[in-house]
């Protein structure tokens, strides 16, 4: 438990002030502009942030089957609020002239942060896993775990699902996934826009992985 938490005290005491440095600019843009628009982002962080809560408890202590498969679902569940930060940009359009840049500055700063804690957990994730399967099933699933990211963002960008609406309201949510696994030629949008966000992702990690090796390597 001690040696878990001491690997990664680094990164949480870089996370730390990453997100205060977004803090800081969600702050000056409040007393800036007299509104408080973007405060969602803080909330959209937190989401973020959960996955790796969840993986760091599994990481903890040896956990039996049934215990870290309940935790693996949850942390796939909140995962895709990892990486949905990113379509906040949409709110760009609504920044006026004087305020696009800073505004770009901003969400990108809570974006890229959520990307980071989202990669942290899915690597810790990763090595779970390497305790259950081979380094290719391994890799296989943490494709597939992406490309389900890549459906989760559409799931709540596009039809404005959370995490939670699973226990909320599992008929909806799963009605409306059902539609379009059995009826794929009617929902191009939602693949292309899955595929789309997927493959950005598994590039974007694998990118991150190669450096790691790197790394190490020297």
């Amino acid at each position: 438990m001690i040696n878990t938490i001491q690997k990664q005290l680094p990164f949480i005491k870089g996370f730390i002030t990453a997100v205060a440095f977004s803090l800081l600019l969600l702050c000056t843009r409040i007393i800036k502009t007299d509104t408080s628009f973007y405060l969602f982002l803080v909330w959209n962080l937190f989401l973020a942030c959960i996955p790796y809560a969840i993986v760091l408890i599994l990481s903890l202590r040896k956990t039996n089957h049934f215990i870290f498969w309940i935790g693996f679902i949850t942390w796939l569940v909140f995962l895709p609020n990892s990486p949905y930060i990113l379509t906040d940009l949409q709110h760009i359009k609504l920044s006026t002239l004087q305020s696009v840049w800073f505004d770009v500055l901003l969400i990108l700063s809570f974006a890229i942060n959520g990307m980071i804690i989202g990669f942290a957990s899915l690597r810790m994730m990763q090595t779970l896993l390497l305790e259950r399967f081979s380094a290719k099933m391994t890799n296989i699933i943490i494709y597939i775990v992406l490309l389900l990211c890549g459906f989760g963002i559409y799931l709540g960008r596009i039809l404005r699902w959370n995490s939670w609406d699973i226990i909320q309201n599992p008929i909806g949510i799963l009605s409306d996934i059902a539609k379009r696994i059995l009826f794929p030629s009617q929902h191009l949008n939602t693949w292309g826009f899955t595929i789309g966000f997927g493959i950005f992702l598994i590039i974007t990690y694998r990118m991150i992985q190669y450096y790691h090796i790197k790394k190490n390597e020297n």
